[in-house]
């Protein structure tokens, strides 16, 4: 049963190449077979993931001999997002089937989007840094053309392959200096040579990879590409974006180089504080400033990851806890504003707060959808970025870092800052909108199924389900090496 560790990435490129061959010219067809697609792998990882939090992980070796093989894994921590992904991904897939419906050529939005899922998946169960370059380059080319159908990407194409170009370069680099320095590029093998390196080296590739991963993590500074893909991509994309992208291609990887790879340097977790709280503050003042609804999500992902890099960098168990709490709660609520904002712009044609008045009175429903991901983000309880405030602001004091502790709760202030602000202008007024009705039912039920994921996000801390979930995954990061799964 090995296998199935493998088998999301092949149904997503089976999937991508059978839209392509049989149903690329029709949109119902291709839209249907993508929904089946994505549902089969949400189920696979479902039931994968039961036997990994049950048994601790699973390995599948690919190669013709061991010593040059390799091996992919799933553990309870690749699990716990694999499942996330491909369980927002399912909610997103349903949803674009009316929303891009006004776009052209959607079959290939299909088939993006499954090559995009395919890449992460990958990145997922990857254990050699060529296999996760491979599928980071596959997710981050599909995420390109995705973006691509938004009716004003054409003025992205030029920087968007700029920063690509100069990521690829990066990671090519690193791996170059791996292979030079180690003369293997599988990650256990590497760990087991690191110990004849100099520091200088070490501290080198680990810049190297981190800058990258956090250019993708959109922390600042690297975080200049984000509000701008997500001005102009299609709702869907932004969902898939700013909910799974930056969390999966490198919120992840970023826990696998700190917790797992790169354990003789734990001076990185202060790079991760540093850069966490520059994020935080940086996107918070940029979200409140915004008019655009668009832009304000945006802001405020980079704000909210901050906090992940933040909890990452205190590190400890309340730290490890507190960033997957944090990552998955913020996932669907952050995933819910921009399929809300798609929704309204689907009916009004505007995303601009100015020009959307009076939303709660025309679109009653949408607008409630809109609130609860606002006040989730918001941290009020007893949603689940609350429970992940309060653990980052715990670690962070029991760990002696008090200024960061104060900075979270000064920053959870200003975030909710700039979501009433948003309330009132857009949501609350009375003033006549020009949006008339609700949107159709296919667009308002994968909403309301992420509205409850939302609202029950916090269940994970309950005990029984805490130590089968989370405690897994934490333990994953506090005591797993790669030196475990060496293929001889």
């Amino acid at each position: 049963m090995s296998y199935i560790v493998i088998l999301p990435v092949l149904i997503y490129l089976v999937g991508a190449f059978l839209i392509f061959l049989l149903w690329r010219k029709d949109e119902k067809l291709a839209g249907a077979a993508g929904i089946s697609f994505v549902c089969l792998s949400a189920l696979t990882s479902v039931l994968s993931g039961i036997e990994v939090f049950t048994d601790g992980k699973m390995l599948h070796f690919i190669g013709i001999c061991k010593s040059s093989g390799m091996v992919f894994m799933l553990d309870p921590l690749s699990s716990l997002f694999l499942i996330m992904a491909n369980t927002l991904a399912l909610l997103i897939m349903v949803y674009s089937a009316i929303y891009m419906k006004r776009y052209a050529r959607t079959p290939y939005f299909y088939i993006l989007f499954l090559v995009m899922l395919a890449g992460m998946s990958g990145i997922l169960i990857s254990t050699d840094i060529i296999s996760i370059f491979v599928f980071l380059e596959v997710a981050s080319i599909a995420s390109f053309g995705l973006i691509t159908f938004g009716p004003k990407a054409k003025e992205l194409v030029r920087p968007m392959k700029i920063v690509g170009t100069i990521a690829s370069i990066i990671i090519l680099f690193a791996i170059a200096l791996i292979y030079g320095t180690t003369g293997t590029i599988n990650v256990s093998e590497f760990m087991s040579k690191t110990a004849g390196l100099s520091p200088t080296h070490l501290w080198f590739i680990a810049g190297l990879l981190l800058s990258v991963f956090a250019l993708i993590s959109a922390l600042v500074p690297f975080h200049l590409w984000l509000p701008d893909a997500q001005s102009v991509a299609p709702a869907p994309v932004s969902a898939l974006l700013s909910g799974i992208f930056v969390k999966v291609v490198g919120l992840y990887v970023i826990i696998r180089i700190t917790t797992n790879i790169f354990i003789t340097l734990p001076q990185i977790r202060v790079i991760l504080l540093l850069l966490g709280s520059l994020s935080m503050v940086f996107g918070g003042l940029m979200a409140y400033g915004q008019k655009n609804i668009r832009q304000v999500y945006a802001y405020s992902t980079i704000s909210q990851m901050g906090y992940c890099a933040v909890a990452l960098g205190i590190g400890g168990y309340l730290g490890s806890l507190g960033v997957l709490m944090y990552c998955i709660a913020h996932t669907f609520a952050n995933s819910l504003l921009f399929l809300d904002i798609g929704a309204t712009e689907y009916a009004a044609g505007t995303a601009e707060a100015d020009e959307l008045i009076g939303l709660n009175d025309r679109m009653p429903t949408t607008s409630l959808f809109g609130r609860i991901g606002m006040l989730c983000i918001a941290g009020i309880p007893p949603m689940g970025n609350f429970w992940g405030q309060i653990i980052i602001i715990i670690a962070a004091v029991k760990a002696g870092w008090c200024g960061i502790a104060v900075l979270c709760i000064i920053i959870a202030i200003l975030t909710l800052g700039y979501f009433l602000r948003l309330q009132r202008s857009a949501f609350s007024s009375k003033t006549e909108s020009p949006v008339g009705k609700e949107v159709p039912k296919t667009l308002l039920v994968p909403m309301g199924i992420l509205t409850i994921l939302v609202l029950l996000s916090g269940i994970l801390l309950v005990p029984g389900i805490k130590e089968h979930t989370l405690d897994r995954a934490v333990s994953v990061m506090e005591h797993f090496t790669y030196m475990d799964i060496r293929p001889y």
